[in-house]
């Protein structure tokens, strides 16, 4: 009788995630010893590697099962930090795993390139990367590019679309098929993205143990909507155009964020899992937060917001006249932070 590795993987994380906590309700850990538990992140570069050691022989789930039980170690030491308001223990913890959950740290020599004209005013461009680093900026013309360096074999699939609407849409991606990330199985790659220079914006992203640097430039940008999973992701909206409201979707899963406000018309939404949001929201901006938070810290107080509410907080020139940004937040054992600049860049 076989293995089923995701209800073996899901059954060691839930108990991991739950037994910190409970030891410690217990008194059978001390929180401090607990919340230290975090620096244990390496291990889980050593279950990947015995998930590759071990991939063709019986004991083949031994990696996954290392790698669920440290990330649940991991949240659990998060919770009893978070819960006592303590975070300096896991701070650089998720950057640590997005930064070591691939099982190759060179990028291969292949090199891909593909680069088309966008006829239309819009643009969307749709990006899956697992393991690797992307990188998305404004071209200085009409044109659309993507470069990949990867291994042999390891190419990404590029496929270029024009819609009756007049929207060029582009999508890059791996091929399906592929093992998850957290087994260990796929090389770095590097895909640096150019989208037109004045066409209105649509970018979905997935980043799994990868880092991502999405600038939307000054050209107009209509929707961005990204999933990040054990990833590092910073979205600059800091200089973008927003002609009609722009809005920002969010989901992080073991993942650091960073976005930049522009000064203009913005609806944005995040859910958090143990994960860390840096928001910078210029200081002429007018500022609507609403808050749902369960084990998690913010500092807008801090920043300069007021609980209207429960659960609303606001800047004191606040209104939905004009030019303002509305963010609905969802945060679960996470941390969310806003800087009020004079401009963000």
């Amino acid at each position: 009788m076989g293995i089923n590795r995701s209800l073996l993987n899901w059954g060691v994380f839930l108990i991991a995630l739950g037994g910190i906590p409970l030891a410690v309700d217990q008194g059978w850990l001390e929180s401090d010893i607990a919340s230290e538990l975090g620096q244990l992140w390496p291990l889980i570069l050593v279950g990947i590697g015995l998930g590759l050691i071990l991939r063709w022989t019986p004991l083949s789930w031994l990696g996954g099962a290392v790698v669920a039980a440290t990330f649940g170690v991991i949240f659990g030491a998060a919770a009893v930090s978070l819960r006592d308001n303590d975070l300096t223990n896991v701070q650089g913890i998720i950057p640590a795993i997005a930064s070591g959950a691939c099982a190759n740290g060179d990028l291969g020599d292949d090199v891909t390139t593909r680069e088309g004209i966008a006829s239309g005013q819009s643009f969307r461009l749709e990006v899956t990367l697992p393991c690797g680093e992307l990188t998305v900026a404004r071209a200085a013309e009409t044109t659309w590019r993507v470069n990949a360096t990867h291994e042999a074999g390891d190419a990404p699939l590029i496929d270029a679309s024009e819609s009756t609407d007049g929207t060029t849409g582009v999508r890059v991606r791996h091929d399906d098929g592929r093992d998850p990330f957290f087994l260990g199985s796929q090389a770095r790659s590097q895909w640096d993205v150019l989208v037109p220079a004045d066409a209105e914006l649509t970018l979905v992203t997935t980043l799994d143990a990868a880092k991502g640097t999405i600038d939307a430039g000054v050209g107009p940008v209509a929707l961005v909507e990204g999933t990040f999973n054990a990833a590092d992701a910073t979205i600059d909206l800091g200089e973008a155009a927003t002609p009609e409201t722009a809005s920002v979707r969010l989901t992080l899963n073991a993942s650091d964020g960073r976005l930049l406000l522009p000064v203009g018309t913005v609806q944005a939404s995040a859910t958090l899992n143990a994960s860390s949001l840096d928001i910078c929201a210029p200081a002429s901006l007018p500022l609507q937060v609403e808050l749902d938070e369960t084990l998690s810290s913010n500092d807008l107080e801090t920043a300069g917001l007021e609980e209207t509410t429960t659960g609303v907080w606001t800047t004191p020139d606040f209104s939905s006249s004009g030019d303002h940004a509305i963010l609905g937040l969802e945060s679960t054992v996470s941390s969310v932070s806003i800087e009020r600049p004079e401009a963000c860049s």
